[in-house]
């Protein structure tokens, strides 16, 4: 692919994608030399794509453009476990090279169509400690993202059963809500993944919240409007203070 139609490509995506994503980008990459713009490829990548597999060689540095993808933990019991999603531009593979190690620390699936750009870890080591302005805001991510983490993490030994999904079906409405109404459309075997319960207690508690009207069901959709968004809203405050 020519480097004219690389940008091309690249260019299309930000003029569609949220304009705050797009202007992020765009700073985030605005003082990098020619020869790292250069070595940066194209790709895209299906639904349910497995492209980052923990222990494995860290070979790549992913800037996701377009979609969204989830972190996966398979250690516990063999089961696997999806602990975080991102969607947004995003920079995968940063933190690895920034701790010095070899290998990427954890597995990451495509939940939908995605686009990246792809730069070599070499080229992306020897371009962010020179570049003031991306190492800046990499740092600023990376805590961000553990501190989002640690909350979570506190937040989900805190709740059980129930709760732990009305937690959910928040983080995903203030996510995804558009026109004071939230579809997820999700299975029961993605819904144990993201909560860590199996597929019997997925099904008891969200019969629970559907008798509840902490949500609706329209077949395998689960429904959130903003009235039921603001009553899973208080019922955690009033759990979790």
């Amino acid at each position: 692919m020519s480097y004219q139609s690389f940008e091309k490509q690249v260019e299309e995506i930000l003029n569609r994608i949220p304009k705050d994503q797009s202007e992020y980008l765009r700073k985030y990459l605005s003082h990098a030399p020619s020869w790292m713009l250069e070595s940066m490829q194209f790709i895209k990548k299906e639904k349910d794509v497995t492209f980052i597999v923990e222990d494995k060689p860290l070979n790549n540095v992913y800037i996701l453009l377009e979609g969204s993808i989830c972190a996966i933990d398979y250690r516990v019991r063999g089961f696997a476990y999806n602990y975080m999603k991102f969607d947004g531009v995003t920079v995968l593979g940063a933190m690895e090279c920034f701790f010095g190690t070899d290998i990427y620390r954890t597995t990451l699936v495509t939940t939908t169509p995605c686009a990246f750009l792809v730069i070599p870890k070499q080229v992306f080591e020897k371009w962010i400690w020179n570049d003031k302005n991306a190492l800046q805001m990499e740092v600023k991510n990376m805590e961000s993202y553990l501190l989002e983490q640690a909350r979570e993490n506190r937040i989900f030994l805190l709740l059980n059963g129930m709760d732990r999904f009305v937690y959910m079906f928040t983080q995903s409405y203030e996510k995804g809500g558009k026109n004071d109404r939230h579809e997820l459309h999700i299975s029961q075997q993605e819904l144990a993944e993201r909560s860590g319960f199996s597929i019997r207690t997925v099904n008891r508690s969200v019969k629970k919240l559907a008798e509840n009207d902490f949500i609706g069901k329209n077949g395998h959709k689960i429904i959130i409007t903003q009235r039921q968004y603001f009553k899973m809203k208080e019922h955690l405050e009033n759990i979790l203070g």
